[in-house]
């Protein structure tokens, strides 16, 4: 049985699966509960393996398939339609699964997991070949068929081994090639990958434990290939609680504006509060807490009735799930508030203040922020998930016989109106013609629900993609042009994965993807004078750029990148504006000189400055790795929070599973030969492996050595790092 990959590369998404979710839902009424459970884990997959039974992944599609129908025949009541879309919602946080556990005739415990679009009669065929169709699960075959039949079937075969005798059995599999992972370490095996889940019986299990895995997509086909290849570095398995890991979360982020703590329960007191995270945009309250410090509740039913008493103080009145916690002793209440659906901002408390987040406290609006609430979106998109590259066509005005158009460059999310676009905006504006006078059409679009893929092409090397997104009503009202894979949401990644190798691929030239007019702002003025950054640059030949890349200015002076020549010593590509007559308009003009391959002898002190910058005060750096007398390995890590460095190296065996540090202590002997193509370049600092709380951040000092910072806590960053997650939208208020 051949058990390689399609591919093995290793990507910059980091996915969390709870492969173990055994919970049996006693009617149709729990599956948003699960699917809500799943959620609020901040799981991204989890996989339903009742034992000897594919029921409960079954109705839960059965649910969702019945209100589909009902919606296509236009009877869908107002209660279905609110089921129907939490259904997608939850659907687009969390992937679901398919899959079931059998017991072998050695008895071992195995479960199998496949892609959620694998047709269930298939896996059901093959439990009942097993003879394992039975709430007992056990079957006749042995292990080495179950692994057969799930492999050839295109699933993930995991065994649960319990004593020594199963674990031989295990080993003996893996060393005929024919297991794909097991769910725990064990000391007797270390060639084949942990894939750990919860087991979880009950909701409140749901993502107990759980495994974080690089992928190079996030799709179940990644998934596979990374467990085939043996990627033990690319999978962690965390085993703390995920329901405690979040809410230690929540009490860490006491400047967060979108995390308000309180000890008690007052609906006077909550009501400027969720108006304020409404008018944030959406945010949690968590009751019972102050200060990052448990208190509990008194009484949960109070605080219940206070919530529901302190929404009906506000105009309009915002979405509201409540959630009750048990931590430890303690009992805390998590109140998640969301904006209407159907309602624009402002939220109006009743004696007619505006609340608003600003600071880490809840504050009285000033009037340009109560202005700035009071503008509609007007369909920009701002519903939407997004792509983080690529640009939209948002509005077209025919003015004195010229067409102008407002294009939004979704790596800023800034909209600019230009009459003669360039690159990337010329692209778009002329695709956009070619719709609006009939030349060109949309038939040709591959769709899946509401989102669908036009086009693919080659750009600068690297593959670009046009998408498009249609209404409820089928109405076509988003086309993003020139989109990357890079950051794409999940749902995006499985289109494009899905439909890509079906449509033929172009190669398009733009001239200039990124142009300085249209997205450069007048810089400040520096304090030293212009001078200070002169020096004898001599331009030169210097290799292309790899990644994403903005320069960083400060100033007038601005750092694009530096790299090692044939000699291996570093080179710095700035930029500097000087000052020229002002336009016609008053307003001051620069022009941009470029210095390429600049040697570090030839930088003054302003440039050096520039080149420098605080370390981020969150995240883990590995200082330096050495070997011990058995030529073991060890690191030294510099806790960023604290700048404490380990008084004593840690063996890798040493260090806890599942912790940060043991992230970092792997992510660094991956990062031996940084992939320049998986980072985002602003200057010299960049990012990579974006997570949804946390990041991984590097830093190219003046001598060319790369220092990286791993799992920096992306609402902690500050300055010049806040600033790099601002310059890609992907910033975390």
């Amino acid at each position: 049985m051949n058990l390689s990959p399609s591919t093995s590369s290793h990507g910059s998404i980091v996915l969390r699966i709870d492969p173990y979710v055994r919970y049996q839902q006693r009617d149709d009424s729990e599956h948003l509960e699960l699917l809500q459970a799943a959620a609020n884990a901040a799981l991204d997959m989890i996989a339903m393996t009742d034992l000897g039974t594919l029921k409960g992944f079954e109705s839960l599609q059965r649910d969702l398939e019945k209100l589909v129908l009902l919606e296509k025949a236009g009877i869908l009541n107002a209660q279905d339609q609110i089921r129907l879309a939490l259904h997608r919602e939850l659907r687009a946080r969390t992937m679901i699964l398919p899959g079931f556990s059998v017991i072998s005739s050695e008895s071992v415990l195995f479960s199998a997991i496949f892609a959620a679009d694998t047709a269930t009669t298939s896996i059901i065929t093959i439990l009942q070949h097993l003879g394992g169709e039975s709430p007992t699960g056990q079957s006749q075959m042995p292990a080495s068929a179950v692994c057969a039949l799930v492999h050839a079937a295109g699933g993930i075969a995991i065994a649960h081994p319990s004593d020594d005798v199963q674990i031989a059995l295990v080993q003996s599999l893996i060393a005929a090639g024919q297991l794909h992972a097991i769910d725990h370490q064990h000391p007797a095996i270390d060639e084949i990958c942990i894939l750990g889940g919860s087991g979880a019986t009950t909701l409140d299990a749901i993502g107990a434990a759980f495994s974080e895995i690089t992928l190079a997509t996030p799709t179940f086909a990644a998934l596979r290939d990374v467990v085939l290849a043996h990627q033990h570095s690319a999978i962690s398995f965390i085993n703390t609680p995920i329901r405690r890991w979040a809410i230690d979360q929540l009490l860490q982020a006491s400047n967060d504006n979108h995390i308000v703590q309180l000890p008690e329960a007052k609906s006077a007191d909550l009501a400027p509060h969720i108006a304020a995270l409404a008018n944030a945009g959406g945010g949690v309250m968590l009751l019972g807490s102050e200060q990052g410090q448990i208190v509990g509740l008194k009484q949960r039913e109070k605080a219940l009735v206070a919530v529901n008493k302190a929404v009906e103080l506000l105009s309009p009145a915002p979405q509201i799930t409540s959630e009750s916690l048990q931590i430890d002793a303690d009992e805390l209440l998590r109140v998640e508030i969301r904006p209407s659906t159907s309602e624009q901002p402002p939220y109006v408390l009743r004696d007619g203040r505006i609340m608003v987040r600003r600071d880490g406290q809840t504050q009285a609006a000033t009037p340009l922020e109560i202005r700035q609430l009071c503008q509609n979106p007007g369909g920009d998109g701002s519903d939407l998930d997004l792509p983080r590259s690529g640009v939209s066509v948002v509005s077209a005005q025919r003015r004195a016989g010229i067409w102008h158009y407002e294009v939004r460059d979704l790596r800023t999310t800034a909209g600019v109106t230009r009459d003669r676009a360039q690159g990337l905006w010329s692209y778009a504006i002329e695709q956009h013609e070619k719709l609006r006078d009939g030349s060109e059409s949309l038939d040709t679009i591959k769709w899946t629900n509401q989102i669908g893929l036009w086009r693919t092409y080659v750009q600068g090397g690297r593959p670009k993609y046009d998408l498009v997104h249609r209404d409820s009503s089928g109405v076509i009202d988003h086309i993003f042009y020139g989109v990357s894979d890079w950051g794409l949401g999940i749902q995006w990644q499985q289109l494009i994965n899905t439909y890509a190798p079906q449509l033929p691929v172009d190669t398009v030239t733009f001239d200039d993807e990124n142009p300085t007019a249209a997205t450069t702002t007048a810089a400040p003025a520096i304090t030293a004078q212009t001078s200070a950054y002169t020096s004898s640059m001599p331009a030169m030949q210097f290799p292309p750029f790899q990644g994403d890349r903005k320069p960083r200015w400060r100033g007038r002076g601005a750092i694009t990148r530096i790299w090692r020549d044939e000699e291996n010593k570093p080179r710095f590509d700035l930029l500097l504006k000087n000052k020229t007559t002002d336009d016609a308009e008053g307003n001051e003009a620069f022009e941009i000189q470029e210095y390429h391959g600049v040697t570090r002898d030839q930088l003054n002190q302003a440039w050096l400055d520039l080149i420098q910058v605080k370390k981020p005060r969150t995240g883990i750096e590995v200082v330096e790795t050495v070997q011990d007398d058995q030529s073991e390995r060890r690191f030294i890590f510099r806790n960023l929070r604290n700048d404490e460095v380990s008084p004593h190296p840690w063996r890798m065996n040493d260090i806890e599973e599942g912790s940060i540090r043991q992230y970092a202590a792997r992510m660094h002997l991956a990062d031996q030969a940084i992939n320049e193509e998986n980072i985002r370049w602003w200057g010299n600092i960049g990012y990579m492996r974006p997570m949804r709380r946390q990041v991984d951040l590097i830093f190219r000092d003046e001598e060319g050595v790369d220092h990286i910072y791993y799992a920096a806590r992306r609402d902690e960053l500050i300055g010049e790092w806040h600033d790099l997650m601002a310059e890609y939208d992907d910033v975390v208020e």
